[in-house]
């Protein structure tokens, strides 16, 4: 199966491919920044299926939030179609999709984009709405707060918690590449329209305040928290050792 990856030197995208390649999957075109137009038109003439998680959420111009997002998800749609391939696409949204926001605009309107073409070509196409995600290979002070906190924590840094009461919904990255290979590999038929939900149970909902503690608690004990019973504590912990100084 040829399967290609948009974003993917990114944070998702990197933790993705590994997955991929330890599930025995090889013929992984990736698509990054670097890429060229020429390059994206000869995935799209032969991929099998389309994981599509490069997004833009941080630009130095607004406008780039549509083009980055919903501009490059058409671009992808299109060329699929030209070239007559009916690739299955899974497209990483965000919960901010449901936001009154330049950022959730651009991110509905790939949702949209992406229904569509499953709805004209007949073929399966999976649109989730994440929630933060953590884990390895994240940058700080751009994925995710946890990257920021574990970096920093992890250097003798200061942190910054406006609210500590401040509760976060988080989603382990090894958890989601999982569920996204289980999709790959059962081709299950989303309704038209309809997003894919997520395992409620490997969502976790913790005070920002609370995480910043369990990691100073990592830092200021040395102990091994890998083996934890509480799983979030062992996934943070594993997300923690990623992020010290070699």
């Amino acid at each position: 199966m040829k399967i290609l990856v948009t974003g993917a030197k990114g944070f998702f995208g990197r933790n993705l491919i590994f997955h991929l390649r330890n599930a025995g999957y090889n013929d992984i075109s990736e698509y990054t920044l670097e890429s060229t137009k020429e390059e994206l038109e000869e995935y799209t003439k032969s991929c099998d299926f389309v994981f599509h998680l490069a997004g833009v959420n941080r630009p130095e111009d607004p406008a780039d939030f549509m083009k980055g997002n919903a501009g490059l998800t058409e671009m992808i749609l299109n060329m699929l179609e030209i070239y007559g391939n009916p690739a299955s696409v899974l497209l990483s949204s965000s919960v901010q999709a449901g936001l009154d926001n330049l950022y959730g605009a651009s991110k509905r309107k790939a949702e949209e984009l992406c229904f569509s073409y499953g709805k004209r070509n007949d073929v399966p196409v999976y649109v989730y709405r994440f929630v933060n995600l953590f884990g390895r290979w994240s940058q700080p002070n751009y994925n995710t707060v946890i990257a920021t906190f574990c970096h920093n924590i992890a250097r003798d840094l200061p942190i910054r918690i406006d609210d500590r009461e401040k509760l976060l919904r988080l989603a382990y990255i090894d958890d989601v590449a999982e569920q996204l290979i289980r999709i790959l590999e059962t081709g299950i038929r989303i309704p038209p329209g309809e997003f894919v939900t997520f395992p409620p149970s490997l969502i976790y909902e913790r005070k920002l305040g609370d995480i910043a503690d369990t990691i100073k608690e990592f830092k200021d004990t040395g102990r091994d928290f890998s083996g934890d019973s509480d799983e979030f504590r062992a996934k943070l912990y594993s997300t923690y050792v990623s992020f010290l100084p070699e």
